[in-house]
């Protein structure tokens, strides 16, 4: 069950960047290429330390 939370967790955090660099790209009409290595990484940290807290 904590396995699948997680990933839910993941890919939430994974949804939630992508969508913002998409709402971004929309407004501002220019993608914020620093934010792209950000927005695949961060949801890996936030699992991992999702993870971590019941260990």
């Amino acid at each position: 069950m904590l396995n699948v939370l997680t990933a839910l967790i993941g890919l939430a955090t994974l949804a939630l960047g992508v969508a913002w660099l998409i709402y971004t790209w929309i407004v501002h009409l220019e993608v914020p290429y620093f934010a792209i290595p950000l927005v695949l990484t961060v949801p890996v940290i936030v699992a991992v330390a999702f993870r971590n807290c019941w260990d």
